[in-house]
């Protein structure tokens, strides 16, 4: 299993950023949904452990202009990793219980094909999926086991990724690690020896930490804004090059 210290250990960055999307419940599920209403395609983003965060909410914003609808589950139900001073914990066992306990895929994949089947009921034909470090997890998980759907994946400096779900995954992938990251490019090979050269992609941003696009991102640092510009873009080139509206 692939997980690196600075996923553990990287404290949350504050934002002033106000998100412009709205919020709406879905049964006991809050979501953050920004971008066109009326767009046929729909990205499903999977925050990291930190929730709604307004870091991951402005990619969510910036990638709808590209003329996605961007929605964003709440999976932890407003109880997200507690973001606090005493982050990392010292005994790191107890973030992954927290996380076996709080976002493990039988959790998550309920939400999922709720939020799938509540946009299709609205007409959307294209759904792709991306998300933040453990987020990123869940995405792959995603497009081995709701493909039938999920049309495209994004793995955005990911955690917890396993060679065995490259070889379950059944969608187009992109890969964006940072430099803190194992190597990606096995897992690439992986999902191109089954399903063919364009169906995984890699980029490696080799001078940002873990965390850099989500709620560990200082956005306020001009180079780390730059790469999650950079991120923002090969991801709608992606999507739009994967999910047909």
């Amino acid at each position: 299993m692939s997980i690196v210290k600075e996923c553990c250990t990287r404290p949350v960055i504050q934002s002033d950023y106000e998100p412009i999307g709205r919020v709406f419940d879905l049964d006991d599920l809050k979501i953050y949904e920004t971008g066109e209403q009326n767009s046929k395609r729909v990205l499903i983003a999977v925050y990291d452990i930190f929730g709604f965060h307004p870091n991951t909410q402005q990619v969510a914003d910036i990638l709808a202009k590209d003329g996605y609808l961007v929605t964003m589950p709440d999976f932890f139900r407003n109880d997200p990793y507690p973001n606090s001073i005493n982050f990392p914990p010292a005994d790191i066992s107890v973030l992954f219980e927290w996380i076996r306990k709080n976002g493990n895929w039988s959790i998550v994949k309920p939400d999922l094909e709720k939020v799938i089947a509540h946009y299709k009921k609205q007409g959307v034909t294209g759904f792709g999926i991306f998300g933040f470090c453990w987020g990123g997890k869940v995405s792959v998980q995603a497009g081995a086991e709701l493909s039938g759907d999920i049309k495209a994946a994004g793995l955005v400096h990911g955690s917890l990724l396993e060679s065995s779900d490259f070889e379950a995954i059944n969608c187009p992938v992109i890969l964006l690690p940072s430099k803190n990251e194992v190597d990606s490019v096995p897992f690439q090979k992986q999902v191109q020896k089954r399903l063919g050269e364009d169906a995984a992609e890699h980029v490696r941003f080799d001078d940002m930490d873990h965390g850099f696009s989500a709620a560990r991102g200082d956005f306020k640092d001009k180079i780390n804004q730059q790469r999650v510009k950079e991120v923002i873009e090969l991801l709608s080139k992606f999507f739009n090059k994967h999910i047909k509206s």
